[in-house]
């Protein structure tokens, strides 16, 4: 899949359909990547949308156990229970529940960014707010994702 990007100002119909940007459709090969979107509820508060194939991956990605930590097991329940999958239309829309909405305090002005892997809801006027919060801190956030890159490549050479 191709990265997800930008910033878009949308609405909401009043069947809770909303419609995914053809910019950031074109980046999903349907064959590889699937025609459905999950939908969660991401750390920030925002409702996060993954393709199937990136969400699938994700969901396996760490081994099962039958006897899990407690931590796990309520990470799971909280991540899985309040997953849903939508369908992309004939018309490039997802049909989001109301509850799903009103729980992540979305309105029907919003405005959806894509994020490299995933598309991010958020209302429109917290994103405005999250924006510049995020670009008063460029330079720091620039360097811890500098640092964290190179700790994490440093970790994957010393396992290689």
């Amino acid at each position: 899949m191709k990265p997800l990007y930008g910033e878009f100002d949308l609405g909401i119909d009043e069947k809770c359909r909303l419609s995914i940007p053809a910019e950031l459709r074109r980046a999903i090969d349907p064959e590889k990547d699937g025609t459905s979107f999950y939908v969660v509820e991401g750390d920030n508060g925002a409702l996060w949308l993954y393709v199937e194939s990136i969400y699938e991956s994700m969901a396996f990605r760490s081994e099962t156990d039958l006897m899990p930590e407690p931590d796990l097991v309520e990470f799971d329940q909280l991540s899985f229970t309040l997953a849903t999958k939508v369908d992309l239309d004939a018309q490039g829309r997802v049909l989001i529940q109301e509850k799903i909405l009103r729980r992540a305090g979305l309105g029907k002005e919003i405005t959806l960014i894509g994020v490299r892997d995933h598309i991010e809801l958020w209302n429109r006027e917290a994103w405005l707010v999250q924006r510049e919060k995020l670009r008063a801190r460029r330079q720091e956030i620039a360097e811890r994702a500098r640092h964290l890159r190179h700790a994490r490549s440093q970790g994957a050479a010393k396992t290689n």
